[in-house]
């Protein structure tokens, strides 16, 4: 069996893990120097290495691939004549040789640098790996309603067949207004059932929403119920896929 390619060890992240906190644009991941570089925007260090690298195994070419990315509308370009855009998060290519992958990741998320990434390249022409297509992604934004209607999460959800949104407010005296809205094209938004005129969440509640319809694009937004007086707040996120092969 070939060896394995993967994340390695940056900052606090064990090796293996996956690379979070990744802006809109290009990843390019080196396997023959086993570096990995993500866009501007990014969560710190831009350049990071991998656990392995194809130089020091005294190859030129991994043999297999599998790559997940957190949106289904990024683009996975394996070597320089294959290229993936199937709408799908988990992508497995085998026995075709190939140095190099770029990950082109769009601007689908506010905040922007909030897409995940995980691969696993080997030098086998079969993986080895069972690469999962069960998945998720979750995250939390910290920050604060202000005076005007505010989009603070927003993200294409194709692929995933859960959306789960929990929105808290922490703040100490004040209430916000949230409402959550779905589009289908993330021009034209509409209000989700059950958040028409928006929600007023007071201080110590929290509202939680679980999708029953899978729609392409989700996002929260918080206003201020009272000018003047902005209350913080926490939004967790969790995208789940546990079924099919493909998505939206």
């Amino acid at each position: 069996m070939g060896s394995l390619l993967t994340t390695g060890i940056n900052g606090t992240d064990p090796a293996g893990t996956e690379i979070t906190g990744i802006a809109a644009g290009a990843v390019f991941l080196d396997f023959v120097a086993g570096t990995i570089k993500l866009p501007e925007g990014s969560t710190a260090p831009l350049n990071r290495i991998m656990q392995k690298n194809l130089n020091d195994l005294g190859v030129n070419q991994c043999q297999s691939v599998g790559i997940w990315t957190s949106d289904a509308d990024s683009i996975c370009q394996i070597g320089s004549a294959v290229t993936l855009a199937d709408h799908q998060l988990a992508h497995v290519v085998n026995n075709y040789g190939f140095s190099n992958v770029t990950i082109t990741i769009p601007a689908n998320s506010t905040p922007d640098a909030t897409n995940q990434i995980f691969f696993v390249g080997s030098t086998d022409g079969w993986l080895g790996y069972a690469f999962p297509k069960i998945s998720h992604q979750r995250g939390k934004i910290d920050s604060a309603s202000v005076d005007a209607v505010t989009t603070v999460l927003s993200k294409h959800v194709g692929a995933y067949n859960q959306f789960i949104i929990t929105t808290y407010n922490n703040d100490g005296a004040n209430s916000l207004d949230m409402q959550i809205q779905f589009s289908e094209d993330n021009l034209t938004w509409f209000a989700e059932s059950g958040y028409a005129g928006s929600v007023t969440v007071a201080n110590g509640a929290f509202d939680a929403y679980a999708s029953s319809i899978a729609h392409h694009f989700y996002r929260v937004v918080i206003n201020s119920t009272s000018a003047g007086n902005s209350a913080d707040f926490e939004i967790f996120y969790n995208f789940v896929k546990d079924k099919g092969d493909s998505g939206l």
